[in-house]
């Protein structure tokens, strides 16, 4: 009896060790470390800027572990204003610097950035520097660079200069829906285009969050719940897509 006792319970412990080692398998982590390349979407002055003022950019194309979108194009980055100083008299140029902070994943949650690829001993970057002084690689300028402004003069950074940062911790993915984050099936797909009368408005199709209008996603065919919110105004549709072809979505939600 002893020994029948002994095999079951090896056979229950294997058991449970199987399904630890499925549920491990299903899990999708985003490693920390992973490229992230993020856009800014306004315009910042030294003349007009305050410390602690939020900054918005936008992620420039899709982050992807394996096969699924972790991180889709035009996901929500948040930065900080952490120096900012007018033009002041005898000709001394203005100051201004910012941080990206943190990035939002396509299960909703935020997941915190810094500036290179491995981690610093002592931690991540601070908030308080900004991604000039800890020279971030920048990837695109829209125009001449903020620092070859002449002296005396304000600081400008412009909109549309991308940058390149990094994640700062390992994040797993909630639940599963990251599966559908780019959907595929031989049954065909569809481009759908989607924007609203507010610009940066999130969307979610299926109950996951993929991005910020105006963006564009592969669906596959069939019936898809179309969510896109500014704030508390919610827009909400079901979508039939067939495969082949573009679909046009343009949401209001500006409450007008």
């Amino acid at each position: 009896m002893t020994y029948i006792a002994s095999f079951r319970q090896i056979r229950v412990a294997s058991a449970i060790v199987c399904l630890a080692s499925v549920s491990l398998a299903q899990q999708i982590e985003i490693p920390s470390g992973t490229r992230v390349s993020c856009r800014l979407e306004q315009a910042i002055s030294s003349a007009t800027a305050e410390q602690g003022q939020q900054v918005q950019l936008s992620t420039t194309e899709d982050v992807k572990v394996g096969d699924h979108v972790v991180i889709p194009q035009n996901a929500t980055v948040i930065g900080t204003i952490v120096e900012a100083q007018e033009k002041r008299r005898m000709g001394r140029t203005g100051k201004l610097d910012f941080s990206i902070d943190k990035v939002r994943a396509a299960d909703g949650e935020f997941v915190p950035l810094r500036y290179t690829v491995n981690k610093r001993e002592g931690g991540s970057h601070a908030v308080s520097t900004g991604v000039m002084t800890a020279g971030a690689a920048v990837l695109f300028w829209p125009a001449a660079p903020f620092f070859l402004l002449r002296k005396g003069k304000d600081v400008t950074i412009n909109k549309g200069i991308v940058l390149e940062v990094f994640t700062d911790q390992n994040h797993v993915m909630k639940g599963t829906a990251t599966a559908s984050a780019t959907p595929t099936s031989s049954g065909g797909s569809s481009t759908v285009v989607i924007s609203s009368d507010v610009p940066g408005a999130d969307i979610e199709i299926d109950g996951v969050f993929v991005g910020n209008t105006p963006s564009t996603r592969p669906l596959t065919t069939g019936n898809h719940k179309i969510k896109v919110s500014n704030g508390s105004k919610v827009w909400e549709r079901t979508l039939n897509v067939e495969g082949g072809g573009t679909i046009n979505v343009n949401a209001k939600v500006s409450g007008k």
